[in-house]
């Protein structure tokens, strides 16, 4: 359901663009893969990372210790393109253990960056996954994960208003952007309504 306040020349506006470039979920996994993981464990870790948190590639890299609760299985995010504003991503037992595994391998201490590399390794990291797994297109790029995080999302019923959050958008026809994808394969819904 929609906030009943959405301006409509806005909406137009999201509705007439493209979708943005993104990972389907079997590609995800693709990239994703043991070889990756027993290559190069820094490309698999940091875009796990974005793959399950949806931040940004400068906010991933922002990340201390601190902003994790391994307990509370919480991530907490400063959006950048908000000043002050941090948002709270739940995080899932599996990667709450990556994350605690990426800690120990890294050595990393409380108060300390969990990435310690810098947007351009980034950018890096994130092509060599792609390439293992044979993606060489223009979605080789970090916030391509972003993007998949919130379609993967979105086509599996995360409600918009809570996925805006988790993205940190300021206006939700930002994020209304990823339910198109949802008018690409509408038999999931006709299989699931009851007459």
């Amino acid at each position: 359901m929609l906030p009943a306040l959405v301006n409509k020349k806005a909406l137009a506006q999201v509705f007439s663009k493209n979708l943005p470039k993104y990972f389907p979920a079997d590609e995800a996994r693709m990239i994703l893969s043991d070889r990756l993981r027993q290559e190069d464990y820094d490309s698999y870790f940091l875009s796990l990372f974005l793959w399950n948190t949806g931040a940004r590639v400068s906010e991933a890299l922002s990340v201390r210790v601190d902003d994790i609760d391994l307990i509370g299985k919480v991530l907490r995010v400063t959006t950048l393109k908000r000043q002050g504003h941090v948002r709270v991503i739940p995080l899932q037992n599996g990667f709450i253990g990556e994350i605690a595994l990426w800690i120990n391998v890294q050595g990393i201490k409380k108060g300390d960056k969990l990435f310690s590399f810098k947007r351009k390794t980034a950018y890096n990291y994130v092509k060599r996954g792609c390439d293992l797994a044979g993606i060489t297109d223009k979605r080789s790029h970090p916030h391509t994960w972003r993007h998949s995080f919130a379609v993967n999302c979105i086509t599996q019923q995360v409600p918009v208003t809570v996925l805006k959050e988790w993205l940190g958008h300021r206006d939700i026809t930002k994020t209304l952007i990823y339910t198109q994808i949802l008018a690409h394969d509408t038999k999931v819904f006709m299989d699931n309504i009851q007459f």
